[in-house]
């Protein structure tokens, strides 16, 4: 085959996957080159503690609050009622993140590695996946380097918030899946694929998107196979799990509800247009399927030439293909790839905004599209109709200007400052103090979750205050606020 004209030698091509998975790893470690919290992550951080939007009213202005008080906070109970009093979402992930802290530390590195380690192992996760399309030939590596330099997942890679986890845990179903519906209807695969895909809906309610393309292929071509007494279990242990958590947190979906609604209502003044959602939905799939001209250049025909384009290249895809496993491929993992831009964009529909279309909505998707790609590639250069040059050339298409895109976000992306709480608890500990008035309760809140655990300090309110003020015996500190809650 042409695949094995590129490498003849199995051994070098598993050297350079190897390679490739490595350098992955590296860019994960070491990117950003400088980070910075914003809103978002506060929370998540806060949540983790065990402290929820409601704990400020527990305290009186003037009055102090020790740290050992929060701590207090820092319980497993404390993190799932701070998860539902927020909205009942990512409970998974604030439960990890809150066990990772307690063991690893409270610096914004620490709380930042924890998502770190999980998009590493979404890597190697993605690495298993790809060997059940490739069998370990070159085009793994090729799926590896796209993934792996998608600026979107490497956004989330260091982000504090539960995306990272979410792509991990959907990304180990679809192995599962694959494996059940391909190679055998083994239950414990079906369990994996129940167990993983609610575990991924804790981490995010949007990985039900993935989730339904699962169910829907289970339906149409395991019909029968589901209905034996060991897959009736394996995929009841999972729904029960799954129902269980939204009975226990319907105060925190009510709460979702309303704030999905007071979007609504802001979203009524800027207009709605149902074309301005088609144009955006299809930016977004072009650019995750690898097509990226519309990141450079953003005009609507651009926007669907490229989307075009994209649809063009599956359909010879599945023309080009050899047999029926390289066109039920195609179609499988063109549908795990799309199904976010439907998805999102009907919720758009629905809602008369254009929230549900945020580029870290689509995250989910991320390896298959990805995959995806890299499958298209490898059908091009193993069918006997197309020439490798031509094949080549569309490999082109795909690789560089994703390397570029790669490459000028690295180049230009320039965090912010939006909050200067590390800076606060760095000169807390440097020096020793032992109490400080802050403006507003969850000043103190953050603050204390960014100090050592066991560091003893006091925390006073002051409503009237404009900067922190730190005290120690030698006299006091005053400290601008850098709070920026957008």
């Amino acid at each position: 085959m042409a695949v094995q004209g590129i490498f003849r030698k199995r051994g070098l091509t598993e050297i350079i996957n190897l390679i490739c998975l490595i350098t992955g790893i590296f860019i994960i470690i070491l990117l950003p080159l400088k980070k910075e919290i914003w809103y978002d992550e506060t929370v998540s951080i806060l949540i983790s503690k065990g402290i929820s939007p409601d704990t400020r009213l527990l305290f009186a202005d003037n009055t102090p609050v020790s740290s050992a008080t929060l701590h207090q906070f820092n319980t497993i109970p404390h993190v799932f009622e701070a998860t539902v009093s927020d909205n009942a979402n990512s409970f998974i992930y604030n439960l990890g993140l809150h066990g990772y802290t307690l063991l690893c530390g409270n610096t914004i590195a620490d709380y930042m590695w924890f998502s770190k380690l999980i998009a590493i192992a979404t890597l190697i996760a993605f690495w298993f996946m790809c060997k059940l399309f490739f069998n370990n030939n070159i085009f793994t590596s090729a799926a590896i380097l796209l993934l792996s330099t998608d600026i979107d997942f490497i956004a989330m890679s260091h982000e504090i918030r539960a995306y990272a986890m979410g792509i991990l845990f959907i990304t180990m179903a679809a192995i599962n899946f694959y494996k059940f519906m391909y190679r055998a209807d083994k239950p414990v695969w079906l369990f994996l694929t129940g167990l993983l895909s609610v575990a991924a809906v804790l981490c995010h309610f949007l990985t039900v998107y993935i989730v339904l393309v699962f169910l829907v292929m289970l339906a149409c071509n395991k019909g029968r196979a589901l209905l034996t007494a060991k897959n009736i279990i394996a995929t009841g242990i999972p729904v029960l799990l799954i129902a269980a958590y939204f009975l226990g947190t319907y105060p925190g979906l009510q709460t979702m509800s309303r704030q999905n609604h007071e979007i609504q209502e802001r979203a009524l003044a800027a207009g709605f247009s149902n074309f301005e959602v088609m144009i955006r939905a299809m930016k977004f799939t072009a650019v995750n399927l690898k097509i990226v001209l519309p990141s450079f250049i953003g005009s609507k025909l651009v926007i669907i030439m490229s989307f075009l384009l994209a649809i063009a290249l599956y359909m010879a895809g599945i023309k080009l293909a050899i047999d029926k496993e390289q066109k039920r491929n195609l179609h499988l993992l063109f549908a795990f790839s799309t199904v976010s831009s439907i998805f999102l964009a009907l919720l758009c529909v629905k809602s008369h905004h254009y929230t549900a279309l945020y580029y870290r909505y689509f995250s989910f998707c991320l390896p298959f599209c990805c995959l995806f790609v890299a499958y298209l590639l490898y059908v091009f250069f193993t069918s006997p109709r197309m020439k490798k040059s031509v094949a080549a050339g569309i490999g082109v298409l795909f690789i560089v200007p994703s390397l570029l895109l790669f490459v000028q976000w690295v180049k230009s992306t320039r965090p912010v400052q939006k909050y200067n709480f590390t800076d606060v608890a760095r000169i807390i500990t440097a020096s020793g103090y032992n109490k400080i008035e802050v403006p507003q309760w969850r000043d103190a809140f953050l603050t204390n979750a960014l100090l050592p655990d066991g560091y003893k300090i006091d925390y006073f309110r002051n409503p009237a205050a404009t900067e922190f003020t730190v005290f120690k015996a030698e006299g006091i500190t005053k400290i601008p606020v850098i709070r920026n809650d957008e």
